[in-house]
């Protein structure tokens, strides 16, 4: 009887309070024995759940994963107890996620899986706590932000010409990119219409902002009233991180690490670039280190390349690390 329970379908919508605010995650799996791995989504204030259910990735499979909404967005928004949104009250809350579901799932260790916004949260806390986990993976993974988007300007700037997209080109050349590009909304707006159109944004093809605001809304496993706080959750997280995020060097935060560090990165990723991923993967310690590219992808390869990332992360994540075994 044991034995058919930890083999079935595991799906948990759960809320649990930290500090007195709830948080909600969504936990998914096949099979208890299976390692456990914390998703840490980007934005900040943008859970993923809704865009990787629709991609059909089936890692849960492998690993029993938890989707949780950061404090502030989705499941977990409400302006009345979320309190002051800080670095490191999200990383304190990413540890007492971890410990919940070390407790809940009967682990030693779990994997740390950080997207995005969320390769700052995951980095640190992997550097800083590594008693909890058996390995950090990044994906779209931070390094300068200023540097980054800095690169960025050039890629629209010079997509542009190259396709002779003239009103994208007297667009990109009136912005005065500086140190306080976060506060510009020109060059913010410049990005939400051309990074997508040029294929450095969240996918290299085939994307649209539409895409993503059809995911949420046809996403069964939240309530009207948990897909309203998405742009909440946006808005409000912005506000609190945009500065901060534009002058971090996420090195300056995370250099040193006691367990296993994987980066999984897209070549045409121009959220986070390729260039600040490298830099930051070459400069940090870790006992264990790879580096790997996805050549067709931008900014979510583990969903345009699921082939590949499945293989990688089976051969060369999970192989190396615990005696748990996967379904």
């Amino acid at each position: 009887m044991m034995e058919d329970m930890q083999a079935s379908k595991i799906f948990r919508k759960e809320f649990i309070s930290i500090d007195g605010h709830k948080h909600g995650m969504i936990i998914e799996g096949e099979n208890l024995n299976n390692p456990v791995l914390l998703f840490l989504h980007g934005g900040p204030g943008y859970p993923q759940y809704p865009m990787i259910k629709a991609s059909g990735l089936e890692w849960s499979k492998y690993v029993t994963v938890c989707y949780w909404d950061q404090r502030g967005t989705g499941m977990s928004f409400d302006a009345k107890t979320q309190g002051p949104l800080t670095i490191d009250r999200f990383i304190d809350d990413t540890l007492k996620i971890t410990e919940f579901l070390k407790k809940e799932f009967g682990k030693d260790k779990i994997y740390l899986f950080g997207h995005s916004w969320g390769t700052l949260l995951g980095s640190v806390a992997a550097s800083k706590h590594p008693e909890h986990y058996y390995a950090y993976i990044g994906s779209g993974q931070m390094g300068r932000h200023f540097n980054s988007n800095e690169e960025t300007y050039q890629f629209l700037l010079h997509t542009s010409i190259a396709r002779n997209d003239k009103k994208a080109e007297r667009k990109i050349r009136k912005i005065n990119f500086d140190e306080n590009f976060y506060q510009d909304k020109n060059y913010r707006d410049v990005l939400n219409r051309y990074l997508i159109k040029y294929g450095g944004g969240m996918k290299r093809e085939n994307y649209k902002q539409k895409h993503g605001l059809m995911e949420i809304l046809k996403c069964r496993e939240y309530t009207w009233k948990e897909k309203l706080n998405f742009p909440r959750g946006l808005f409000t997280t912005y506000q609190a991180f945009g500065e901060t995020i534009a002058k971090t060097d996420l090195v300056e935060l995370a250099n040193s690490f006691e367990i296993p560090v994987y980066i999984m990165q897209g070549k045409y990723d121009y959220q986070t670039t390729y260039n600040e991923a490298k830099r930051f993967f070459e400069l940090i310690r870790a006992p264990h280190k790879k580096m790997y590219t996805f050549e067709s992808s931008a900014h979510t390869p583990f969903l345009e390349e699921q082939d590949k990332f499945t293989k990688l992360f089976l051969q060369e994540v999970l192989t190396q690390h615990g005696n748990e075994t996967t379904s």
